[in-house]
Order: structure tokens, then sequence, then C-alpha cells
């Protein structure tokens, strides 16, 4: 009787322990989906830009801007997803690339390969590409898109070491108004296969 008791509560247990797991994932999967974009709306960013923008991301803040990312240059503008994973930021160099008005003349090649190689050179650990550099059209002139992953070094003061993470990218460089225009797309490594084709939409989507 005790031997068909206990077999009986394990039974139990392992019946409860599976019903909450599979309720883990259902809740997980619908948590995720409530993150990916559903609608886009097409939203207007400095003077003379456009972008498609999806309708569940938030426009960051200053105050949010400032405590994340330590710039003197506050980008146009930085969307973020409701889960703060991914972000979308728009933002032009400090310095200036050809002539104003000459933008379609622009030689891209030369574009590429100075990003290129400011990507490779950045602060992550490691970069692999999933494209090094394509030269779109976009409009009345022509954009480079980069696809990447970096690996974000661990931290060496960590009490507890968890091992590097990684940040998906997709990338924009075009020419705009005498400056390169910067469209930045990026969300936590792990999660980037859902995201590639929004990421494709979004960026893709700039006007001029």
């Amino acid at each position: 009787m005790k031997i068909r008791n206990t077999k009986t509560i394990k039974e139990n247990a392992l019946k409860t322990t599976s019903f909450a797991f599979l309720l883990l994932i259902i809740f997980s999967a619908f948590n995720f989906a409530g993150q990916m974009p559903d609608k886009y709306k097409r939203k207007r960013i400095g003077e003379g830009v456009t972008l498609l923008i999806p309708d569940n991301f938030v426009e960051m803040s200053d105050e949010e801007i400032a405590t994340k990312y330590f710039t003197p240059k506050r980008p146009l503008a930085i969307f973020r997803s409701p889960d703060r994973k991914a972000e979308l930021g728009i933002n032009s160099s400090i310095f200036e690339w050809g002539e104003v008005g000459l933008e379609s003349e622009m030689n891209m090649e030369l574009l590429k390969g100075f990003y290129k190689g400011a990507i490779a050179n950045s602060f992550y650990e490691k970069i692999k590409f999933l494209n090094e550099g394509e030269i779109i059209n976009i409009g009345d002139r022509e954009g480079v898109l980069f696809e990447f992953i970096g690996a974000i070094p661990e931290d060496p003061n960590a009490i507890i070491n968890k091992g590097g993470k990684s940040r998906y990218h997709q990338v924009l460089y075009s020419v705009y108004n005498g400056k390169v225009l910067i469209v930045n797309f990026s969300v936590t490594g792990t999660d980037y296969t859902y995201w590639q084709e929004h990421a494709t939409k979004m960026v893709t989507s700039v006007k001029i």
C-alpha cells in the first residue's frame, strides 16, 4: 500500500511539473509574439527622412538615451520594442561626406570600405558578418546594407561570470545633406532569426 501511494505521488508530481512546463512554454510563446511587429507606420525623422516604424515600438526619451548611451551627439531618434530587447536607431555622422545636392553621385564602394572597417574595429570582441556590405537602391540614391552579429566581451570584474553575450545588427549607410545617414536595427543575438525579415523591412524602408 505504501509503495502504491509513493508511486502515485511521484506520478502526480511528474504530471504537475509537466503541466507547469507546458504553461511556461505557452506563456513564453505568447509573450514573445507580443514583441513582434504586426503593423507599421511611416514616421518622419528629422528633416526629409521617413521610414517604417512598428506600431508597438516606443520612441526613447532623452533621459533613456542619455542613461544607456554615453555620446556627446544625440541620435536623431531611437525606437525600442516593448521588452527593450530590439532597437531601431537613426543618426547622422558628425563629419561631412561629399557635397550637398550630389548624393546620387557618391561612391558607395568607398563608403562600404570605410564602414566595414569601422564595424570590424568596433567595441565588439568578435564580428561575424552575414552581409559584408550590399549596395542597394533607396529612392534617388544608393546605400550600403550590412548585417552582422557582434560578440560582447565578458566583464572581467563580474562576481558571477555568465559568459559573453551577442547582438545582431542590420545597418544601412547612405549620404544625406552632406553627411552619412545611419539606420541601425539591433536585437539580442539569441532572438535574431525571428527579427531578420522585420529588420530588413524597417531598415530598407528609409526614404530621403
